[in-house]
């Protein structure tokens, strides 16, 4: 009978305390999570909004920045650009709380038992908030741009040439283009192309409208199509500022005259007065070089024989000529011959032109010699050439008599000549030579086979008349390697180079 009791009391114990353990954690789990919830990859079971909400703000990274793509401004010449908005200055925000909240809501916490062998992981976007004023704010000052240009009209300044403002292609829908901000910043997006999602319309050209462009086309067939000049240092064309001011302008307007056909008016003498600024740019002959030797000092060398001298009166017939098939085009043809291989091989109208030299030089540039050359180290009795930046000899020389006076000249000067088997010839002396390279007046290169030395401070005392003696395997090499044309920089250096260099 006992025994019966017992197991009467344990039935009825063992549900009732199941019951309450499953009311318990019903109770339990109505603030918080259910058994087994995973929200984002965070463990949730028991907490409540708060705290998971803190858990997912610990691992989700507020966006610094947010790009707009769009057009630079109106006109059918806009390129397109980007507009960085740094997230801060609209003050946004990422919370989960709402989400988390609706979440929980649908959790039925009478069910927990269910959970427990049931692994659920969900997905949960954080809710964005901004600053909405400050974000209008920011995009009122990049619209305007855009504002006061909705005209289409040809303008003139010195700087610029002629310039189309051109506000009828793509003009902006601000209105539009905000709200589509506004959405992609909200959906949590980086960035939004106002181009793809269509926030630029066009509008037809009112009856001025049409003759400004037709202006237009003409100017721009004038200042856009220059000369490409070859100067020695790549192609160079004459800029649109600059071709704008070849035309007479009526004074008010500032417009291109036109004479009784139609066409644009060169102001006279134009030609002649830009080749001349062209040649105090671009000519070297005489100017002073800066340039490194091998043994590290940096000089200044005046330019003798060496240099460009631009041929101005062939020049200026050239210019003169194709402004004039430009504001006169020949009826047969679209002025588009003279155009050699370059990146301007596709582009119709644009000639390529190398100067006219009434002097010429090995590199053209105004800027360097150049890479191949041969230097003459008269302070160190020391000649190099070098070819392309590469030194292909180097020898020991012996340069003009210092004690009688016969220095050899400092300068930049340039192979103007070369003969084999030359009698050299001076006040008391007659010297054979196998090789024989000029380069200035009766100064040159040769070889000196009666000298059994060279280098050192032989020509101090026993130097040359003036020339640049070499031994006669190097003088050879030299005169097979080097071409006429090549420049030659000849020059003692410092003291205080040469005496420091010296006591090391």
């Amino acid at each position: 009978m006992k025994r019966r009791r017992k197991w009467l009391v344990f039935a009825l114990t063992v549900p009732a305390l199941l019951a309450a353990g499953h009311i318990g954690l019903a109770i339990y789990y109505q603030d918080g999570f259910a058994a087994n919830t995973w929200i984002n990859g965070v463990y949730c079971t028991g907490r409540t909004v708060e705290e998971v909400n803190g858990l997912l703000m610990e691992q989700t990274s507020v966006p610094a920045k947010f790009t707009v793509v769009g057009y630079d401004g109106p006109g059918s010449l806009a390129k397109e650009c980007e507009w960085t908005l740094e997230t801060e200055k609209i003050h946004l925000t990422m919370d989960y709380s709402d989400q988390l909240q609706k979440f929980l809501a649908e959790q039925d916490p009478w069910m927990w038992l269910g959970n427990l062998t049931l692994h659920r992981d969900h997905d949960l976007e954080a809710d964005i908030h901004i600053d909405e004023a400050a974000l209008e704010s920011w995009w009122e000052h990049i619209a305007s741009v855009f504002e006061g240009r909705e005209d289409y009209r040809v303008v003139y300044s010195e700087a610029e040439g002629y310039v189309l403002y051109d506000g009828l292609h793509n003009r902006l829908d601000a209105p539009k283009a905000y709200r589509e901000i506004k959405n992609a910043i909200l959906a949590g997006q980086g960035s939004v192309d106002l181009i793809e999602l269509g926030c630029y319309y066009d509008v037809p050209p009112d009856e001025e409208e049409r003759r400004q462009e037709v202006l237009w086309n003409k100017i721009e067939s004038f200042q856009g199509r220059g000369p490409v000049y070859d100067f020695g240092e790549g192609a160079e064309p004459i800029d649109r500022a600059q071709m704008s001011l070849f035309l007479e302008k009526d004074e008010l307007t500032r417009m291109p005259l036109e004479d009784e056909n139609g066409h644009f008016i060169l102001v006279e003498g134009c030609a002649a007065d830009w080749v001349g600024r062209m040649a105090q740019r671009y000519d070297t002959y005489q100017k002073e070089w800066q340039f490194c030797s091998t043994r590290g000092e940096a000089l200044t060398v005046k330019g003798v024989t060496y240099g460009t001298t631009i041929n101005q009166k062939q020049e200026t017939v050239w210019l003169s000529e194709y402004l004039e098939n430009l504001v006169h085009p020949p009826q047969e043809s679209e002025n588009t011959a003279g155009a050699p291989d370059s990146d301007y091989e596709d582009v119709p109208g644009v000639e390529i032109h190398i100067p006219v030299y009434t002097r010429d030089a090995f590199n053209r540039s105004s800027t360097e010699i150049g890479d191949t050359y041969i230097e003459v180290d008269m302070g160190a009795q020391k000649l190099y050439y070098y070819k392309k930046g590469e030194l292909k000899l180097e020898t020991d020389i012996v340069t003009g008599n210092a004690r009688r006076r016969m220095d050899t000249p400092e300068g930049v000067n340039f192979i103007y000549n070369k003969q084999k088997n030359r009698i050299l010839r001076g006040q008391g002396y007659a010297s054979p030579v196998k090789f024989w390279m000029p380069v200035k007046g009766a100064i040159g290169l040769h070889d000196a086979t009666w000298r059994d030395e060279f280098g050192g401070d032989i020509y101090k005392t026993n130097g040359s008349h003036g020339c640049v003696n070499l031994p006669l395997e190097a003088m050879s090499r030299l005169y097979e390697m080097a071409e006429i044309g090549t420049p030659v920089i000849m020059f003692y250096g410092s003291d205080a180079y040469a005496e420091e260099k010296g006591g090391e």
